[in-house]
C-alpha cells in the first residue's frame, strides 16, 4: 500500500483540528445569541490544549468526574481519564464505532471510590444505545464495553439520539435504575432498571453489569416526554434534553433541556416540579427575556449538596449558578472569548473536591475554578460532596408512576434545525 509520510498525516490532522476550532466560532457567533458581556473565569489552572496526544482535545464535548480525575470524551472519539491536577492522561481509549459520529455524553459511576468499582456510562449518539465500560488500569485502552442497550428507533426501549445518563443506586448500593435522555423527534427520557435478580435475591449489591460478557443487564421500563416547547395534559415536552443529574438529597430528577433554554425539576417518577426558564404559566420564556430565565443552550450540569446547580450555557458562554428551589440564578463565571478565563461553546460542568471544571470545548482545553461555596446548612448532607457520585439511596414514589406517562414521542412533529450535534 502506498503510505504518505507521518508529517503529512499530522499536518493534515492540524487542519481538521483547525477547522474544527473555526466552524465552534462560527457557531458561538452565529448560530446562538452572545452572551451579556461579563467576567473572565478566575481561573485556577487551565488543562490541556488542542491536539491528538493524551490530555490534548479536538473539540471535547462531554465530561463528568470520579471524584479523582476527569473523564472525557472528544470528537475524535477518544475516551480520555485524566488527572485533575495537571491534566495529564492517565488511560483511555478509543469507541469502537465513530463513523456516523461520536458521544455527547458520559457518566461515572463510583459507588465506593475504588477504580475496580467504576462503570462508565456512554451515550453513543449517533449509533443510539448506551455502551457500559469497566475501565482497566492506569495506562491500559481497553475498549471493549461489558455491557450495551438500546438500538434506532422510536419504539421503547429504542433511542433516536441518546445524550445523557444518570444513574440511581438502590440501598445496597447497586444500580437501581438509569434515566436516558435523547432528541431527534423522540425527545424524552426513557428509564431502564437492572436486572439481575439472582444477585439481588442473596441480598448484594447489583453487580452490573457482569465483568465477562456484553448481556444488557438493564430492561426498559417506561419513558417520559414529547417533543415541542408545551405538551397536553399529562405530557412534557423537551426539545433537546441534554443533560439529566439526580439530586440523591431530595429524591428528585434535574434535566437540562436545552433547546427550550430551560432546567426542569421532576420526581423521579417523572411528574414534573417546576421549569426553570419559564414563565408562571408555564409558556416558554425566549432565552434572556428576563434575570430569572436567562439561559441560553444550558447543555451542562451538576448538582451541589446546597440544593444550587451549575449549568454550562453552551451559547451564553458562561457557567451559571441556579438556586433550584427558588429558580433564580445566584452567580455567572465567563465570558465569551479564548483568552485567560474566557469560554467558547461551554458543554460540561463538574465539581470534585474545592475545584469546578468547565469543559471550556470550543477552545480545546478544561478550565478550572474554585467551587461555590455552599449558600446554607442543608439538612441530612453530612457526609456528602459536591462531585460525589451519582447516587440516590431513595424508593420511588410508585403511586405517581401513572401520572405521567409516555404519550406519543413526537414521531409527526416537524423538525427543526436546533443546536450542533
Amino acid at each position: 500500500m502506498n503510505r504518505r509520510p507521518r508529517g503529512w498525516q499530522l499536518w493534515m490532522v492540524a487542519v481538521r483540528l483547525t477547522g474544527m476550532a473555526v466552524a465552534a466560532s462560527l457557531v458561538a457567533t452565529t448560530g446562538c445569541e452572545r452572551s451579556p458581556d461579563g467576567r473572565p473565569i478566575a481561573a485556577s489552572r487551565v488543562l490541556g490544549e488542542v491536539g491528538i496526544s493524551p490530555g490534548q482535545y479536538a473539540f471535547p464535548r462531554c465530561m463528568d468526574t470520579d471524584g479523582r480525575s476527569l473523564w472525557v470524551i472528544d470528537k475524535l472519539a477518544r475516551v480520555q481519564r485524566v488527572d485533575v491536577r495537571n491534566g495529564k492522561g492517565i488511560s483511555g481509549w478509543k469507541m469502537p464505532d465513530s463513523d456516523l459520529g461520536k458521544p455527547t455524553g458520559i457518566t461515572v459511576f463510583d459507588p465506593t471510590g475504588r477504580d475496580n468499582d467504576l462503570l462508565i456510562f456512554v451515550a453513543d449518539t449517533h449509533y443510539h444505545r448506551v455502551l457500559v465500560y469497566r475501565p482497566g488500569p492506569p495506562g491500559s485502552s481497553e475498549n471493549t464495553p461489558v455491557a450495551s442497550f438500546g438500538s434506532y428507533g422510536r419504539e421503547d426501549g429504542q433511542f433516536i439520539y441518546p445524550t445523557d445518563v444518570a444513574v440511581l443506586a438502590d440501598e445496597r448500593g447497586g444500580i437501581k435504575r438509569l434515566y436516558v435522555s435523547e432528541y431527534g423527534g423522540n425527545d424524552r427520557i426513557s428509564i431502564w432498571e437492572a436486572v439481575d435478580e439472582p444477585a439481588k435475591a442473596q441480598g448484594q449489591p447489583t453487580p452490573l453489569p457482569p465483568p465477562s460478557g456484553r448481556g444488557s443487564g438493564f430492561r426498559f421500563v417506561r419513558s417520559f416526554g414529547v417533543y415541542g416547547d408545551e405538551a397536553g395534559p399529562g405530557q412534557v415536552a423537551f426539545r433537546r434534553p441534554q443533560a439529566l443529574e439526580i439530586d440523591h438529597l431530595r429524591q428528585r430528577l434535574v434535566i437540562a433541556d436545552a433547546c427550550n433554554h430551560r432546567i426542569g425539576l421532576f420526581t423521579l417518577e417523572g411528574v414534573p416540579i417546576q421549569w426553570i426558564g419559564a414563565a408562571q404559566d408555564g409558556s416558554q420564556v425566549a432565552a434572556g427575556q428576563n434575570v430569572e430565565s436567562p439561559f441560553r443552550y444550558p447543555y451542562g450540569l451538576t448538582l451541589l449538596d446546597d440544593g444550587t446547580a451549575l449549568v454550562a450555557e453552551f451559547g451564553a458562554a458562561r457557567v451559571s449558578r441556579v438556586d433550584l428551589d427558588k429558580g433564580t440564578i445566584v452567580a455567572t463565571y465567563g465570558k465569551a472569548g479564548r483568552g485567560d478565563g474566557e469560554l467558547t461553546t461551554p458543554w460540561s460542568v463538574a465539581v470534585t473536591g474545592d475545584d469546578a471544571f468547565v469543559l471550556d470545548s470550543g477552545n480545546n482545553r478544561i478550565v478550572a475554578f474554585a467551587a461555590p461555596a455552599p449558600r446554607k446548612e442543608v439538612a441530612g448532607a453530612g457526609g456528602l460532596r459536591a462531585g460525589a457520585p451519582r447516587l440516590a439511596h431513595v424508593e420511588a414514589d410508585a403511586s405517581a408512576r401513572e401520572r405521567v406517562t409516555r404519550e406519543g414521542d413526537g414521531a409527526n412533529t416537524p423538525r427543526r434545525e436546533e443546536a450542533p450535534r
